[in-house]
């Protein structure tokens, strides 16, 4: 999936958010967006790569609430969690990069090779179980895990 076929997805999930926001104060997209710039001085500093697909959404639809899951921003407000903090406190060794908390201590996220990270997108888990792919990239993560409905 390209990022036009996923924006054409994600348009009722931005209509719906721009209701929700205007009737309840609260948008479904969060919409936290990254620079090219941030995302290339987190991709230094955290000493990977990141998939061309995932920094593309994170330019045009950012971290926070995404519909039905949370991803983590590049880029947090003081005091909140982001990718760099997520990944230096879970997984300094830089094995694997959390795009996404489960909410049970497990990730969604990467698994990196030699300093790249892979297109697909990994299910971890904190305690027990071999990692497992739940999808081919991040733009078809985003759709099947945040326009679920």
């Amino acid at each position: 999936m390209d990022l036009a076929e996923f924006d054409a997805l994600a348009e009722v999930l931005r209509q719906k958010s721009a209701a929700s926001e205007a009737r309840h104060g609260f948008a479904l997209i969060e919409g936290r967006t990254a620079t090219a710039d941030e995302i290339t001085d987190i991709e230094r500093r955290m000493g990977v790569i990141l998939p061309s697909r995932y920094k593309a959404f994170m330019r045009n639809y950012g971290g926070g609430m995404f519909g039905f899951v949370d991803l983590l921003p590049v880029i947090a407000e003081p005091g909140h969690d982001d990718l760099l903090t997520v990944n230096d406190r879970e997984f300094p060794d830089r094995g694997f990069v959390a795009v996404a908390p489960v909410g049970t201590g497990d990730y969604w996220g990467f698994p990196v090779t030699g300093g790249r990270c892979r297109d697909e997108v990994w299910f971890r888990f904190h305690d027990a179980g071999e990692p497992e792919v739940v999808a081919d990239d991040f733009l078809e993560f985003a759709a099947s895990r945040g326009l679920r409905s």
